[in-house]
């Protein structure tokens, strides 16, 4: 995805202070002066703070996603990337307390995954994605668990490995396969 270089500056200038600063504090005065860049140029690229962080976790994840050949290569670098920028999971997450943001990220993953579906990827999440008879409900489910595993995680003070978080992760994507799996040879059987 070729992007052009204002809004990649947005989006770094976004990270750069989702290390310093609680994503509910972030104001888009403080976006644009870390980009150096002006407020007219940031409401052309997007609606709001809400918009340019959506469009930075779709390209991040996909960016992810795409450098990656395998599933678990996927898993594993998500988990590490988490693991490794701690600030910037504890500022987008807020307090202990599920916040506001809480719903706005379900909603900003899911539909990350659902444009992403109709990709050519085989993994087990895209597979049950296109498969489902119900693809908007089953994306919240997943992004319920993704984003609550790493609440999880964040509030048992990361004292899971990543290889656990890694193998956990593995763990529920076969299982997913297997339902898939079943849901198919039930279909040919009827």
């Amino acid at each position: 995805m070729k992007m052009n270089r204002t809004v990649r500056d947005f989006q770094n200038a976004m990270v750069s202070l989702l290390e310093k600063v609680p994503f509910s504090k972030m104001t888009v005065d403080q976006i644009c002066k870390e980009a150096l860049l002006h407020r007219s140029s940031f409401y052309r690229y997007f609606r709001d703070k809400y918009d340019l962080l959506e469009q930075t976790m779709e390209v991040r994840l996909g960016q992810m996603i795409d450098e990656q050949g395998s599933e678990q290569a996927i898993v594993s670098t998500l988990i590490h990337y988490v693991n490794t920028h701690k600030a910037i999971f504890h500022n987008l997450a807020g307090s202990k307390n599920y916040t506001g943001l809480h719903g706005e990220f379900l909603r900003i993953l899911s539909d990350i995954l659902l444009r992403r579906r109709d990709s050519d990827s085989h993994d087990a999440i895209m597979q049950a994605l296109r498969n489902s008879d119900h693809p908007e409900m089953l994306a919240y489910l997943i992004s319920g668990g993704i984003i609550g595993s790493f609440y999880w995680w964040r509030e048992h003070n990361y004292d899971s490995s990543e290889e656990e978080m890694i193998d956990f992760s593995l763990d529920l994507m076969k299982n997913m396969e297997m339902v898939e799996k079943f849901k198919k040879k039930r279909s040919n059987n009827d």
